[in-house]
């Protein structure tokens, strides 16, 4: 996902950490990463908001986008 020009190497690799089609929480990433939630919230929406994850539960759940 470093296609994406403005994307940071901290958010690449995030993405990249997340398993395909399954539906994570933030604390999900929290645990895989490391981050601050706060962070992996942040990321999370931003990556919602791009179009590369969708979000359900009032942003409490992802999923990337195949």
């Amino acid at each position: 996902m470093l296609k994406h020009e403005d994307m940071t190497t901290t958010a690449a690799c995030v993405l990249e950490t997340l398993p395909p089609d399954i539906w994570v929480s933030v604390s999900d990433v929290y645990k895989l990463t490391g981050l601050p939630e706060p962070r992996c919230q942040l990321l999370l929406t931003q990556f919602r908001l791009a179009g590369l994850m969708e979000s359900r539960n009032d942003d409490t759940f992802f999923k990337r986008c195949p």
